[in-house]
């Protein structure tokens, strides 16, 4: 195998793993002459796709391209894939944006946004804690959730936020340390994610003993008997409700999504509330924001529950 045949395969193996595109000078170390690279343009093999970068004509076209060709092209191994196209390369989105977007750290002045490329410029970038994504360099999961907070319609980032904790790509208190982390005045994305974050209950919802206070302070305000708190039902007393009237066999049960959100804590609750339901127990529960934003809801709720159960005792 002569020279040339080993600088082909290697050329054809690089083009493989990268989606097909290749930039002029990554050609050149893999031991292609510029005659070689012209000589490929001009018998259609390789495409131009921006000055500098090309695409393999075999190769079919598609996001993950845009992609590479614009972290070479504009960032040259300086930046990386963020924003948006971050969150679609980590499936946190479905479509694809219509602007690649990437980062490169603020002083790249020679970096500069092109047709069909946002360059954003960070002065907290650091490139070494991006992640290789299917041969792609692109910011981390929570990184990229603070980045695409800061232009995301709200449904984006709900959709965002859910895909990442249920792929567990990330976790509330490595995103709350993210959001400490990246805080400071004039920073886009921090302030979004928080209050995003704070409305849904990720963070900032009481610990159980206060969200179990505020509770039975709310039932005690209707003109409901006090409730048993605390009460340990089952053969064994496994299973502790939050709030019972054991007489018309009634429960309210309040869950703190920091305590409820994994999806093992939402199967064991799932499991333990049906066991409850099938030995007879009627079962109201409501999660903090319920109790915190809509109490009167809450109040009138129970109180029909509680009226129709007792009145068919």
């Amino acid at each position: 195998m002569n020279t040339r045949q080993q600088v082909e395969i290697e050329l054809l193996r690089w083009l493989r793993s990268h989606h097909g595109i290749i930039s002029y000078y990554e050609a050149l170390r893999l031991g292609a002459t510029p005659k070689m690279i012209q000589s490929k343009l001009q018998r259609g093999e390789w495409v131009r796709v921006h000055r500098g970068v090309y695409r393999h004509a075999a190769t079919a076209q598609g996001p993950w391209q845009d992609l590479r060709a614009a972290t070479v092209l504009c960032a040259g191994g300086r930046g990386v894939v963020s924003h948006a196209s971050a969150a679609w390369a980590w499936g946190l989105l479905r479509q694809p944006p219509e602007l690649t977007e990437i980062t490169v750290r603020r002083g790249e002045r020679d970096v500069q946004a092109r047709a069909g490329i946002a360059v954003h410029r960070s002065s907290d970038l650091d490139v070494a804690q991006a992640v290789q994504r299917n041969a792609v360099l692109v910011t981390n999961p929570l990184r990229t959730l603070v980045d695409v907070a800061g232009s995301a319609l709200p449904r984006d980032l709900t959709e965002a936020v859910d895909t990442a904790l249920a792929r567990r790509l990330l976790g509330v208190p490595a995103l709350e340390a993210e959001i400490a982390r990246l805080s400071r005045p004039g920073r886009t994305g921090v302030g979004a994610l928080r209050s995003h974050l704070r409305q849904r209950g990720f963070i900032g919802a009481p610990e159980p003993s206060v969200l179990e206070s505020h509770t039975l302070r709310l039932i005690r305000s209707t003109e409901l008997p006090d409730p048993s708190v605390e009460r340990r039902v089952g053969e064994d007393g496994e299973y502790r409700l939050d709030f019972t009237w054991d007489a018309i066999v009634y429960a309210v049960e309040v869950d703190g999504y920091a305590f409820h959100f994994s999806p093992e804590h939402q199967q064991r609750d799932l499991n333990r509330r049906n066991k409850l339901r099938r030995a007879g127990w009627t079962l109201d529960v409501y999660t903090w924001m319920d109790v915190m934003r809509e109490p009167s809801r809450v109040a009138k709720e129970v109180t029909a529950t509680h009226r129709q159960l007792s009145s068919s005792r």
